[in-house]
Order: C-alpha cells, then sequence, then structure tokens
C-alpha cells in the first residue's frame, strides 16, 4: 500500500469515527488526509469504497500483528492469555477503528461494502476461533462449538474495550486482561 493511501486511510478512520458514515464528507477526510479531494477519488471510488477500505485494511492489519506475534510452541494457557492481551491492546490502540467497525450504523450503505465489511469481520473472528483449536488440539479445552466461542470471545473483548473507553478509571486495561483471561480460562479450559 503507498503512503498517500495509508494517510488516507488514517483520516478516514479518524473522521468516520468522529462523525460516522453518513455525516462524513470526503471534503473532511481530504482535510485531515493533508491530499486534495482529487486524490481520494483517484484512489477510491466513493465514500462507501473508502469506508470499506479502511475497514477491511484495518481488520487485516489486526490479524496480521496478532499473528505474527502469536507462537503455537507456548503451553496454550500461556497462548490464551497473550492472544487475549494482545486482542484489548489492538482494540484500545485503534479505538478510532473499533468503534466504527462495531457500532456504525449501515443504513442507505451500498449492499456491497457491507458484504465486505461483514466478511471482514467473519475473517477476524475465523482467526479467533483458529487461535482456540490450538488449545483444543493440545487437550486444554473443553468440548464447545469453537466458532461459537469466538463469537464470543470477540464480543467480550469489543464491549470490554468499549467499558474502559467510556470508564478507564473503573475498568483499567489490565484489570480488563485478567479479567477476560480468568473468564475464558475456567469457562473453555479443562
Amino acid at each position: 500500500m503507498k503512503a498517500t493511501q495509508k494517510k488516507i486511510l488514517a483520516a478516514a478512520i479518524a473522521v468516520f469515527s468522529r462523525k460516522g458514515f453518513h455525516q462524513a464528507t470526503m471534503d473532511e477526510i481530504a482535510g485531515a488526509a493533508g491530499v486534495a479531494k482529487g486524490t481520494l477519488y483517484y484512489n477510491y471510488d466513493s465514500k462507501s469504497a473508502l469506508f470499506s477500505a479502511a475497514i477491511t485494511d484495518g481488520i487485516d492489519e489486526m490479524i496480521a500483528t496478532v499473528r505474527a506475534a502469536m507462537t503455537s510452541d507456548l503451553p496454550f494457557h500461556q497462548h490464551l492469555r497473550k492472544l487475549v492481551e494482545l486482542n484489548i491492546n489492538l482494540y484500545l490502540k485503534h479505538s478510532d477503528l473499533t468503534r466504527i467497525v462495531f457500532n456504525e450504523l449501515t443504513s442507505g450503505m451500498d449492499p456491497g461494502v457491507l458484504a465486505e465489511i461483514e466478511q471482514a469481520r467473519r475473517r477476524y473472528v475465523a482467526f479467533m476461533a483458529d487461535q482456540l483449536r490450538i488449545g483444543r488440539d493440545q487437550g486444554y479445552l473443553q468440548p464447545v462449538d469453537l466458532d461459537l466461542a469466538a463469537v464470543g470471545l470477540v464480543g467480550l473483548v469489543e464491549n470490554l474495550c468499549a467499558h474502559h473507553l467510556k470508564n478507564p478509571r473503573q475498568a483499567p486495561q489490565e484489570k480488563i486482561v485478567e479479567t477476560l483471561y480468568t473468564l475464558l480460562s475456567r469457562g473453555l479450559c479443562e
């Protein structure tokens, strides 16, 4: 990806997060990116295409970051803790992205864009399910549907991080990591 595209996507995420898809304008995004409006349209056909690219690239980057940091040679309880910690760190580090991914109202949005965003969300959940399968394969996990467990894990991360962003003193990041790890290790592991 070119440097200009990265700059545009970062600006788009910031503007969409602050204003929402429908209220954000291409002029605002161009201004935030420090590029001409024509540069936006040269790289992205429409606001919907830019929105989709910002979300799908952001989710794919999060998956790649976690994948690169995880090593399957760890005992699963350490693997699970690292997985929880990395996901919470990424959600909070990229809170503008996660805010729009999981809270954006999508009425009136192009169905193709919605399908791309949903596909990216599914890739993220599938990646989390694959991480849980490591524990199953090592004999650590109870016999549960790991795809559903991954949906639950992603939902817990989303909601705990949203709670932290609204109440940072009440829900410090370390407390969220410890709470989620305890819930998962005692609920999923044998």
